[in-house]
């Protein structure tokens, strides 16, 4: 039981660090500037708590379906949104605006749809090579 927690909470931990470097990438793409590291984390891991917590429920209140995902997917867009433009801001300390987070968060979607791309694409040859060899 203990193994398994130590497991998420590390997933977790690179999964928040993972989730704030993008939003740093974002935020240099649209924004022109970076924001701090700490920031950028804090709105990942509020995101990501925010987005579990509405999935969560939006699934029980309309059950498993195809309309179930792509109503979670607006919310969690909006949600994610409204978290980077509460905690981000600009280095004279002024908000973003809700606008610019909504093009932040597209533009850290895209990151992230790029990446699991990239990764499928690797682990998938990888798995495949293996399964050849298995003959």
């Amino acid at each position: 039981m203990g193994t398994v927690l130590v497991t998420i909470l590390i997933g977790l931990v690179i999964a928040v660090v993972v989730g704030g470097l993008i939003i740093m990438l974002a935020t240099r793409i649209v924004g022109g500037f970076m924001p701090s590291f700490a920031q950028a984390c804090i709105a990942a891991l509020v995101a990501a708590i925010a987005a579990m917590v509405l999935n969560w429920v939006v699934g029980m209140a309309m059950g498993a379906s195809t309309m179930t995902s792509i109503v979670c997917l607006v919310l969690v867009f909006l949600i994610n949104s409204a978290v980077i433009n509460a905690i981000v801001k600009r280095p004279g300390g002024a908000s973003l605006g809700f606008g610019t987070a909504c093009l932040i968060s597209l533009v850290q979607i895209v990151i992230e749809i790029v990446l699991a791309v990239i990764f499928g694409i690797l682990f998938g040859a990888a798995i495949f090579s293996a399964m050849g060899t298995l003959h």
